[in-house]
Order: C-alpha cells, then sequence, then structure tokens
C-alpha cells in the first residue's frame, strides 16, 4: 500500500479509537465506572489521536475543564503539526 493512503487510513482509525475513548470516559464517568486514565488518552493523542480528542472533548463536554489536560493535548496536535510540515519539506521536490 502507498505510504499517503496508508497514512491517511491510520489517522481515521487512531481518530475514530481516541473519539470512542473520550465517549466510554464520559460516560464511565457520569454512571461513576472504572475510568480511563489520562495517560491512557494523552497516548492516543500522542499517537495521532488529537482531533478525535478535540471533537470529543466538545461534543461529549468531557475533560473540557481540565485546563492542563487541555494544554497537553495541544502541546501534541502543535509537535504533529510541526512534523508534519518537516516531512512535507523534507519530501518536496519542485519541478
Amino acid at each position: 500500500m502507498p505510504f499517503w493512503p496508508a497514512l491517511l487510513l491510520y489517522g481515521a482509525l487512531i481518530n475514530l479509537v481516541t473519539w470512542h475513548a473520550w465517549r466510554l470516559d464520559k460516560r464511565n464517568a457520569v454512571t461513576r465506572e472504572k475510568r480511563s486514565s489520562e495517560r491512557t488518552l494523552l497516548t492516543l493523542c500522542w499517537l495521532g489521536g488529537w482531533p478525535g480528542a478535540v471533537i470529543g472533548t466538545q461534543v461529549f463536554r468531557h475533560k473540557s475543564s481540565k485546563k492542563a489536560f487541555i494544554h497537553k493535548v495541544y502541546l501534541a496536535a502543535g509537535f504533529q503539526a510541526t512534523l508534519l510540515c518537516a516531512t512535507l519539506l523534507l519530501l518536496w521536490r519542485p519541478v
């Protein structure tokens, strides 16, 4: 499978998994069941699921008041945006 389609597929899957993790954690918070650790949620963000996390935060109104946690999510987003830009610059070939 070519690189870019595989990368897009990975991005879609990791964001779906992250969004689902946010949904389950919110449900477990409401029902007072066992919760996912912040470390697990942040790991999903660092693996590329930060867009799913941001959407999950807005849709489920979950973790939105935890400013330190949200800053860590945006730190992952900034790092990955920088990594993507650097990768594109390295792969870009002028015609």
